[in-house]
């Protein structure tokens, strides 16, 4: 019974993952820099499984002496666990599903769980005293892989083992790379450099009209209310095949109607006074002789990495 009740809590605590997913018990960053994880999901609904996972963990990470019956509530053979330690030892933090694997379609996913945790160090004898002085706390940032099914209808979900902790995925995989080249400081005589700082001060410091700097067609709205006092671009990047031949990184005035995609890097100050740098990838278009911003690209352009190169990542065992 009480397992039901705690199955049917977590389901409602699932859909209001947006909500815990925005809580953040550790702000400050990891002692030891971990590689960023890779997002991915082959799965055609990963916010089931990936929500569920990210409890999981979490009350995985939490659980001890005593705590069979939270775990049984995603794990159902958590009563047979020997449990040891206190209960909320270890500090649950950040935590997301960064990879979520469909394994069979609608019926069962491996997810990969990243979690930034505050746990007790290991103990160390303090000078002076009889004993063992108290662990001190450090944050680490970890990684778990969890096996996820659902039942027959498709609706309940439980874990089918517990979370195995790995590496952080991707780590020494190929990486894309942007396909620009090298970030040049802007210079203010430029024209492509004066367009874009009059956009991005319209844009995201309510200075001026947008529509001056925008081409024909496009339609774009200023971020409101302003959340920066002032705007400033400090570096951009050109498209690998529009890069100017004196390396310089001036772009000059357009020769016609062509297009221009580029990475700008933003230095913009707060209501404060605190910059915050800020990065764009955006397409200029000229005409009559001047730089237009035709659109924000949703992404920048990347140039894939040459997989056949990379050696084989072993296979698992079967």
């Amino acid at each position: 019974m009480a397992t039901n009740t705690l199955r049917r809590l977590a389901w409602g605590l699932l859909i209001a993952g947006p909500v815990l997913g925005g809580w953040a018990l550790v702000s400050q960053p990891a002692a030891d820099a971990q590689p960023a994880p890779t997002v991915q999901s082959t799965g055609s609904d990963s916010a089931g499984p990936g929500g569920f996972a990210e409890m999981y963990v979490a009350a995985f990470l939490r659980a001890g002496d005593g705590s069979q019956n939270e775990l049984g509530a995603f794990y159902p053979r958590a009563a047979d666990l020997e449990l040891d330690g206190k209960a909320d030892a270890v500090q649950v933090g950040q935590i997301a599903a960064v990879r979520v694997k469909e394994v069979a379609p609608g019926r069962y996913w491996s997810v990969t769980v990243a979690v930034r945790v505050l746990e007790p160090t290991a103990k160390k004898e303090e000078e002076g005293s009889n004993g063992t002085g108290a662990g001190q706390e450090g944050i680490r940032q970890r990684f778990f892989q969890v096996p996820i099914e659902a039942d027959h209808s498709g609706g309940a979900l439980a874990a089918l083992a517990l979370p195995a902790e790995i590496t952080a995925p991707g780590a020494s995989a190929p990486k894309a790379e942007l396909a620009y080249g090298a970030r040049l400081p802007a210079q203010a005589s430029d024209p492509a450099v004066d367009t874009l700082s009059q956009f991005f001060g319209a844009y995201l410091a309510g200075s001026g009209q947008l529509a001056r700097y925008l081409s024909p067609g496009t339609h774009l709205s200023p971020v409101r209310p302003a959340p920066y006092r002032s705007a400033s671009v400090v570096q951009v990047a050109v498209e690998a095949k529009f890069r100017d031949s004196d390396g310089d990184g001036r772009i000059g005035a357009p020769a016609g109607r062509e297009r221009l995609r580029l990475v700008v890097d933003v230095r913009a100050a707060r209501p404060d006074g605190v910059a915050r740098p800020l990065s764009y990838a955006l397409t200029l278009a000229g005409r009559d002789g001047r730089w237009e911003v035709a659109g924000l690209d949703a992404t920048p352009a990347i140039t894939l990495p040459d997989v056949s190169a990379a050696p084989a990542a072993p296979s698992a065992a079967q």
